[in-house]
């Protein structure tokens, strides 16, 4: 077989990657899709189409990488394969169980012969930093996801990334930057560990050195515990939720991610749930970030109803125009709420089939 191309996600700092690999040769066409973990340690996720049409290759790359919100960047067959091996042997040393497929990727994982290091890697899976409130945030991010090979890259003292303050491979809820001056910043950081949720604050010295941004020194003070509704109340906004009837229930499923692919789906016990996400991740630039402002929008289709989440007017007018206009033989606009806090996806968890009575209660 011969390697045609190889395609990463340049989202590291997010914490996973999407990867697409092709091979072939005159009568075969192999595409291989991984999803690397970098704070579950492996990765979680392999797909092998062989001789798929143009749109199952499409649709395919477009729910493995549509969603991590970052652009996608050509690389070696070494890099690609060094990548694989890398995770994989993750996987086997943290004893996590290994997508299914093995028997096309174990080789891989086994004998791959490079003089790479994941070191080499960072300046390609790594987008450019491009201010100081996003490189804390980023550094804020995996300082809470325990994530020491992050760190030691971005460290000058390589001793630095060893500290830590959660059990696990926590994830940042919300953080808020305030500038000291002389590349001093404080993060006010409100995370969940594997025991609960907390709040601290992370004093961060940082500098650029050689046109990249380095952390000098970190120092982690006032660590606090979090009640659930707290947390709630922090990183809740409003939601506007949009409801239609909904007429041939599986032939507008099938076309509505058919036309969106990049959008993560779920099928719960009644109906089909839709994560759509925005197409980059702009929400790690502000001074306060919070987990779910790369959330565009959700969707809850039942058998006759269909339910859609927004969170900003002009998200709401948007989506809800280009649904009337590509999908009116399927559905007829009913009514609308605004809630003070998350509910849609509240409701579809919940297994309850009717949304009036789920709210009322």
């Amino acid at each position: 077989m011969n390697f045609e191309y190889a395609k990463i996600t340049r989202s590291r700092l997010m914490g996973s990657m999407g990867l697409v690999i092709k091979h072939s040769d005159n009568e075969i066409e192999i595409f291989e899709y991984y999803l690397l973990d970098c704070e579950g340690l492996g990765f979680c996720d392999y797909v092998r189409l062989e001789n798929p049409t143009k749109e199952e290759a499409y649709m395919e790359e477009e729910r493995l990488m549509g969603g991590l919100g970052e652009n996608r960047v050509f690389i070696s067959e070494d890099r690609a394969l060094f990548l694989v091996q890398y995770f994989g042997q993750k996987n086997i040393e943290y004893d996590k169980p290994l997508p299914d497929g093995q028997e096309y990727y174990m080789d891989t994982i086994k004998n791959h012969k490079t003089n790479l290091t994941m070191e080499d890697m960072f300046p390609i899976i790594c987008r450019k930093i491009t201010n100081d409130i996003e490189f804390i945030n980023f550094m804020t991010m995996r300082f809470i996801a325990w994530d020491r090979e992050a760190l030691r890259h971005f460290c000058e003292n390589k001793e630095t990334a060893y500290m830590h303050i959660t059990n696990i491979n926590g994830t940042l809820l919300k953080n808020t930057v305030y500038e000291k001056g002389n590349g001093k910043y404080i993060s006010k950081a409100i995370y969940e560990d594997s025991d609960g949720y907390y709040v601290c604050k992370i004093a961060f010295n940082i500098e650029i050195s050689n046109n990249e941004y380095k952390i000098k020194s970190i120092f982690v003070t006032d660590k606090q515990p979090l009640y659930d509704f707290q947390v709630f109340d922090e990183i809740s906004k409003n939601e506007f939720v949009d409801i239609y009837d909904l007429e041939k229930y599986d032939e507008f499923i099938d076309k509505f991610y058919r036309d969106n692919p990049f959008m993560m789906k779920s099928e719960l016990d009644e109906g089909m749930f839709f994560t759509r996400f925005n197409f980059n991740n702009n929400h790690v630039k502000e001074r306060v970030y919070v987990i779910n402002n790369d959330l565009k929008a959700i969707y809850y289709a039942m058998e006759d109803k269909f339910y859609v989440a927004t969170y900003s007017k002009r998200d709401r007018d948007y989506i809800n125009k280009l649904l009337l206009a590509n999908y009116k033989e399927y559905i007829k606009f009913d009514d609308a709420m605004c809630f003070e806090q998350n509910v849609l996806f509240d409701f579809a968890e919940s297994g309850c089939d009717d949304f009036n009575y789920f709210i009322e209660d």
